[in-house]
């Protein structure tokens, strides 16, 4: 009996503990749930998760998922991210998909947010993310939303030459900007006049545009990266599109079973229904000229496993102009056909990779009768890239690192040529073809409170192949990047980058041609990699609907290249790297935004102070001027007012300075062959452009999964008469010897209205 008791009050103490034990593990539980949008049911990623009155959270990934483990029972979860209700719930309450409600006030402040949203929340300055609401809410140009048009309103960035969709950011011309769709390199994303959008922007699920401080897995380009991401595989199938005066474009996103998804989409514009309104009118809607596109996309999306989806893309472009005016016999014809694959993996939920395999292929073609020339010209560009990263996440750090390689073929030109009827015999136009092989590592970290940090290296590898003009060539270059950000308050932040790139291709213009007529050339020992370092610091500040961001920048680029007078004549060189001047340009200037929503209305502007300057030691005896893409003033401003639920009005004001340019002279007769002389370099520059653009857009009444809107657009409502190309004429013939040289702008387009109506089921 006394040895009893001691023992049995130790089996009451073990199974106490035991009762405890399993008490305190029941109470640990693990959770995996993922977080769609309530409106569309689809996935939203980077959505903050975490557990209140701890310092445990995580992010959801790409698929919306997120998962925790070891989890207290009673822990209550918030939901957080911007454009959408944050919430909180039970642990226990958690089912397979948590739904976020989209923050109407947010979505109605969406063209405010185009420009500088989260600026305050950004490492880089002046970084523009445009989501598929973003997109939605932009105003209507003749019932298109131009996502690439949108950048071109952002402070630092102009047009490329009159009315086009090109970019030229910070002074850099438009080669020195690299665009990517769905991972797949875009090399033009101009389309005649820029009146229609770059890039349909029914298909595209959102936009990273970044002018500083941007990825070390993006290289060699020096000015600005475009990212572009089309929409995911749908829950359910969904169309869209628009029926209008000038273009009809249809969009749809099937769901084909549970594990594939097809996206397909196609526009195509009809100028000349509107041909007969305008006469002899010297734009482009003249009787004389004619002018249309046409674009498909296609994208299939797998889904191979839990962790795995491979996305295969397709994509085709034709821009096709004639005119045929006043004698003249011109012809253009330029288009860009993708096509590649991704395979996203997802290792665990803070690692993944994306591996990407694709081809670009790029062609310009024009022909043209310009005294005493008759000739015909093509240029290509065709790319097959590789691109593999991996990427670690965790709440406060991103790292990635990863490798590329491009193999590139450039044909700069083709021509075939005849001066009063007799060939002209060009020689060495050969292709030129190189490789590049690079790794690049990324780290975005918070330091502390007030301080976070970018930091990105990239090592390149260049190689040329040996034709008729160049022998084998090899370059390294060495680009570090890094970004600092300092929120001294909640509502204002001080940023400052610095980066150093490096491009293995270079571009020389006919700068009289407000065309995409634009030749590129490859590094040698005798024109090396253009090489850029540039620094920028910006300051935002936000309060009560208010958002200020301003920047300035100094950006210095050596070995940069340009034509010694920018005209046909450097057509029919047997060398064209004889008529390539290398020479440098400095571009600096300050960058000011402004957005204010007041009740219904959204306003916001943008003005840009530059100055780029180009030094060549054979122009202008070795001092600077003016260069080709020197923009001094560029002024933007967009106003939205949304009446009700079903009125919705908005206008756009476009100023910009007119391209600098050389002009010929006159042509001179010797020895039977003509000669054009030319003024000095750059000494001319286009008119200086500006339009006005209104429009008004009513929604019906939704029926059932039906809506429909119409649109009426009022474009260049007062009629200015912007010139987009400047050709040259004469009244002697090649016996003479001096020929003198008239100069004939002709203009864009004029005051032109136009209704589309926009529907979607």
């Amino acid at each position: 009996m006394f040895c009893y008791a001691p023992r049995l009050k130790r089996n009451w103490f073990l199974v106490l503990v035991f009762i405890l034990c399993n008490h305190v593990l029941l109470a640990q539980i693990s959770v995996t749930s993922s977080v769609k949008n309530i409106e569309n049911n689809l996935p939203v990623t980077d959505v903050s998760v975490q557990v209140i009155n701890t310092s445990n959270g995580v992010y959801t990934n790409r698929k919306g998922m997120f998962s925790f483990d070891n989890l207290d029972a009673n822990a209550i979860l918030k939901f957080s991210k911007i454009g959408f209700q944050s919430f909180t719930i039970a642990v226990r309450s958690i089912e397979k998909v948590v739904y976020l409600t989209p923050e109407i006030s947010a979505l109605d402040e969406v063209v405010l947010r185009s420009f500088s949203s989260s600026q305050i929340k950004k490492i880089v300055p002046d970084q523009v993310y445009l989501s598929q609401k973003d997109i939605e809410k932009m105003p209507f140009i003749l019932g298109e939303k131009d996502v690439i048009k949108l950048i071109q309103y952002t402070p630092g960035v102009q047009q490329a030459t009159e009315g086009q969709s090109g970019l030229l950011v910070r002074g850099g011309n438009a080669s020195m900007n690299l665009t990517l769709l769905d991972n797949i390199y875009l090399h033009n994303t101009a389309h005649l006049g820029g009146l229609f959008s770059a890039i349909n922007s029914d298909f595209v699920h959102s936009l990273e545009f970044s002018k500083a401080g941007f990825d070390a897995s993006y290289g060699g380009r020096l000015a600005s990266v475009t990212n572009i991401k089309t929409l995911k595989a749908p829950d359910s199938t969904s169309f869209n599109g628009s029926l209008g005066l000038l273009s009809s474009k249809l969009t749809g996103n099937i769901k084909l079973n549970k594990k594939n998804g097809l996206l397909l989409s196609g526009r195509r514009t009809y100028l000349e229904i509107f041909k007969p309104f305008f006469g002899d009118s010297n734009t482009i809607l003249g009787n004389d000229k004619n002018y249309f596109l046409y674009d498909f996309f296609g994208k299939h999306t797998v889904i191979l496993s839990n962790k795995g989806t491979l996305e295969t893309t397709f994509y085709t472009t034709k821009d096709n102009f004639k005119d045929q005016t006043k004698g003249r016999n011109r012809n253009l014809k330029w288009g860009n056909t993708l096509f590649g694959s991704t395979y996203n993996h997802e290792f665990s939920r803070v690692l993944s990779s994306i591996t990407t395999i694709s081809n670009s292929y790029y062609s310009f073609l024009f022909s043209d009768n310009e005294f005493p020339f008759d000739y015909s010209a093509k240029s290509t560009f065709n790319v097959f890239g590789a691109n593999h990263y991996f990427s670690w996440k965790k709440e406060k750090s991103l790292f990635k690192l990863g490798a590329e390689f491009n193999n590139t073929n450039i044909l700069p030109k083709k021509v075939n040529a005849l001066i009063d009827e007799s060939p002209v015999s060009i020689q060495n136009q050969d292709t030129y073809n190189y490789k590049t092989f690079s790794v690049f590592s990324d780290l975005e970290t918070q330091l502390s409170k007030k301080l976070e940090a970018k930091l990105g290296l990239r090592l390149s590898s260049f190689f040329t192949k040996e034709n008729s003009l160049i022998d084998e060539h090899h370059f390294f270059g060495v680009e570090p990047r890094i970004s600092v950000k300092y929120q001294s308050k909640k509502n204002q932040a001080y940023k400052l980058s610095y980066q150093r790139l490096n491009q293995f291709t270079h571009q020389a213009s006919i700068s009289s041609f407000s065309l995409p007529a634009d030749f590129f050339i490859i590094s040698t020992n005798k024109i090396k990699p253009q090489i850029s370092n540039q620094y920028s610091f910006g300051y935002s500040y936000e309060t009560n609907g208010l958002q200020l961001n301003s920047a300035a920048y100094y950006k210095r680029v050596i070995n940069y290249t340009e034509f010694e007078n920018g005209s046909v004549n450097n057509l029919f060189s047997n060398n064209i790297y004889d008529d390539v001047l290398v020479g440098q340009f400095k571009s600096y200037g300050l960058e000011l935004s402004i957005n204010k929503k007041v009740n219904k209305l959204t306003l916001q502007g943008a003005l840009t102070l530059s100055k780029t300057i180009a030094r060549f030691n054979e122009i202008n005896e070795g001092k600077y001027f003016a260069a080709t893409f020197d923009r001094p003033v560029n002024i933007n401003s967009i106003a939205h007012y949304k009446l009700n639920n079903r009125i919705e009005f908005g206008a756009l004001f476009i100023f910009t300075s007119g391209q600098n340019y050389t002009k010929p002279a006159d042509i001179r007769v010797i020895n039977e062959r003509p000669i054009i002389n030319f003024e000095a370099k750059n000494t001319s520059r286009f008119p200086n452009y500006h339009r006005l653009d209104v429009s008004c857009t009513y929604s019906f009444k939704k029926k059932g999964r039906w809506n429909s809107k119409l649109n009426l657009t009022l474009y260049n409502v007062y009629n200015n008469n912007n010139p987009f190309q400047i050709s040259y004429s004469t009244n002697n013939d090649v016996n003479d010897a001096f020929i003198e040289i008239k100069e004939e702008k002709d203009g864009l387009f004029p005051f032109l209205p136009t209704v589309n109506w926009l529907f979607s089921f």
